[in-house]
């Protein structure tokens, strides 16, 4: 349920009442109310992603569970991490901030991944991933991984980015040894559920995209990914995108104006 409070200075308070996981959870975001740019709404769906976790986290923890993900266990950044045409912009923009020589230093990384992509066979396929659909998906997330590429943000084991890290990443976190995710099986990981994953319904938002498509993208190709660019005038409200993100989470339609 998404009510709105008031507007102050072209933002609208929105209250979003959930039940997540058993538990009621009451939300409060300012959300721009005119025409926005799905990118610079990220912070807020960062934000959305964040509380879902904590919440699945408590969870876990109330059943036993200990999350075993710890700085410097950095055998999960070398899986392919799927991530929004969102993403990749804020990736880029990104990078593009990073001060030399280590901006140059994470490009290289960038570059040493593709080429070994290219030598593995696996490059084709993750430039066209909407054609790696069901199955297909697990076994060349499986190939992916066994390449062992480090994501180009990994330095000493772990995340260099982590408070901007994407929304996939933030969602992943194991119960089972730490020892066991360095050869990852069905049997061998336990991972936390998250009871509504942001990850995948910002992909549905517009950026722009003539065709409409929605798909994942590989995070490792981000910097070789075109933009879907959109400008203002042609953005969607705020209210607009926020309400199609909750429309997806809760498989439901709500209005926007209901924000």
């Amino acid at each position: 349920m998404v009510n709105a409070d008031s507007d102050v200075e072209e933002l609208r308070t929105a209250t979003v009442n959930l039940t997540v996981a058993g538990r009621k959870v009451c939300l409060r975001l300012n959300v721009p109310a005119g025409p926005t740019r799905p990118i610079d709404l990220l912070p807020l769906f960062q934000f959305v992603t964040d509380t879902f976790v904590r919440i699945a986290v408590d969870s876990a923890q109330a059943d036993g569970r200990t999350i075993s993900c710890r700085k410097g266990c950095g055998a999960c950044c070398r899986q392919l991490v799927p991530i929004s045409d969102i993403e990749v912009e804020s990736i880029r923009r990104l990078v593009e901030k990073l001060a030399e020589p280590r901006r140059s230093m994470v490009i290289e990384r960038f570059e040493q991944a593709r080429q070994r992509l290219e030598q593995s066979g696996l490059l084709e396929q993750l430039r066209m991933p909407q054609r790696v659909g069901g199955k297909n998906v697990r076994s060349v997330a499986t190939a992916y991984f066994e390449q062992g590429i480090p994501c180009p943000f990994l330095e000493d084991e772990s995340c260099s980015i982590h408070p901007d890290r994407p929304l996939a990443c933030r969602e992943y976190l194991v119960t089972s040894p730490a020892a066991n995710c360095k050869k990852p099986s069905a049997e061998s990981i336990q991972c936390v559920e998250i009871p509504a994953k942001v990850s995948r319904s910002i992909r549905h938002l517009d950026t722009g995209k003539a065709n409409g498509a929605s798909t994942w993208i590989p995070m490792i190709l981000a910097l070789e990914w075109p933009l879907a660019r959109q400008h203002i005038s042609e953005a969607p409200a705020g209210t607009a995108s926020v309400a199609r993100l909750f429309e997806h989470l809760a498989g439901k339609p709500i209005p926007e104006a209901r924000l």
